[in-house]
């Protein structure tokens, strides 16, 4: 069980030139781009830059998140995290990029555990 990247979401309602600006920045090009919940998403490097394609409301929920820990066992987490949490604010379920869960922990912070399609 361990986490293997943390990811810092960026939401915006500029999506092309923040994706623009995060590739000047970084040197790094678009890694993975998806879809769900009525957002748009692209992986620049350590950023995932979301933005809203149904309307802003679909931003509700990302816009809390604080990070997204990449683990290698969703399940090991989700064991901790149900009942160590002080909020669940998504349980575990499937989005387009794999398995995830939304939590605020203890500590206030609310964080996103995602466990990859490749995993």
């Amino acid at each position: 069980m361990k986490i293997k990247i943390v990811l810092l979401p960026v939401v915006t309602d500029d999506f092309a030139n923040t994706v623009a600006f995060y590739k000047k920045i970084t040197g790094k090009e678009v890694s993975l781009s998806a879809a769900h919940d009525g957002y748009q998403l692209n992986l620049v490097d350590h950023f995932v830059i979301l933005g809203a394609v149904d309307g802003p409301e679909a931003l509700e929920i990302p816009s809390l998140v604080n990070a997204i820990f990449v683990v290698d066992d969703l399940k090991a987490f989700w064991k901790i995290l149900e009942n160590e949490s002080k909020r669940i604010i998504i349980p575990v379920n499937r989005v387009s990029t794999g398995v995830r869960f939304i939590v605020e922990q203890k500590d206030g912070k609310v964080i996103e555990y995602l466990q990859l399609n490749d995993n």
